[in-house]
């Protein structure tokens, strides 16, 4: 008997996150999603990524997200107003401290970010309240599942764009089908929040490396002291030498004026 089963549609009014994605210091090493709404999905995503890493979460709001999406003839529906969420893991591992765009390998950004549809069609019933803790942790979870591979897997560690697709990329995408079923968790849990110890090992990062450049001023501004008083002192010596002189100035321009006569006339001197 032949299957006469058929794949179901995909529905993009359904689909609560539209796009995920993990980077390292500004490379995306792995995504998972697409795009249904007309490019709606990437502009939200360049537009979290996009902003300056923080301790903490980050958000972004697509702000014209009114226009219309599927076929110009049979229009589906009106573009959602999608939003962006992304948290960061900083890696201070010298002593050069850390910049997120730098490529330095003893510093390094993790950022993982996503891209949600408020207004998915899937969303449990009164579940408004919910739905940004939901996503917060659907992307703690992927922290937590990253954390191996982040500290000693060479491709997380210096592979270039998408070099963890093939290996990671599936399990992102049953993560990001799961979110709900993962803030309800999250929520009944009684553990520390992750994502807050996360946000005050990053602040202490930070704050050291804001403390070892306020050494280097400090040092900085010790040894500007420290030429200004030598400069002074050696004007005051020239000043006391110059004095000196000056009160043997008649033999010194006496003798000076004789060797230069000696060196430039000599003929004036040969005929006296």
């Amino acid at each position: 008997m032949a299957d006469n089963y058929d794949a179901p549609v995909r529905d993009p009014v359904a689909e609560k996150i539209l796009w995920s994605s993990i980077s390292r210091n500004g490379t995306i090493l792995v995504e998972a999603g697409d795009d249904p709404f007309e490019g709606a999905v990437s502009q939200t995503a360049h537009g979290i990524l996009s902003k300056k890493a923080t301790p903490g979460w980050e958000y972004f709001t697509l702000k014209n997200g009114d226009g219309w999406f599927g076929n110009k003839s049979t229009k589906q529906g009106r573009v959602p107003r999608l939003k962006g969420v992304k948290f960061h893991v900083y890696e201070n591992n010298g002593n050069s401290g850390w910049e997120e765009s730098t490529g330095d390998e003893e510093s390094i950004v993790w950022v993982f970010a996503c891209v949600f549809n408020p207004e998915a069609s899937s969303w449990p019933a009164n579940h408004q309240k919910y739905m940004l803790s939901d996503v917060q942790s659907f992307l703690e979870k992927i922290v937590g599942l990253t954390d191996m591979p982040r500290s000693c897997d060479p491709e997380w560690r210096t592979g270039e764009t998408l070099s963890c697709q093939a290996s990671f990329a599936p399990i992102l995408l049953q993560r990001m089908q799961e979110v709900t079923y993962l803030g309800t968790m999250a929520r009944l849990s009684t553990e520390v929040d992750n994502a807050t110890e996360l946000m005050q090992s990053n602040i202490t990062a930070i704050m050291e490396r804001e403390e070892k450049l306020q050494n280097m001023q400090e040092k900085s501004s010790q040894l500007e002291e420290m030429a200004t008083v030598f400069k002074k002192k050696s004007s005051g010596v020239r000043r006391r030498m110059m004095m000196q002189n000056a009160k043997h100035g008649v033999i010194l321009g006496t003798a000076i004026t004789a060797g230069v006569a000696i060196v430039v006339v000599p003929p004036l001197i040969a005929i006296l």
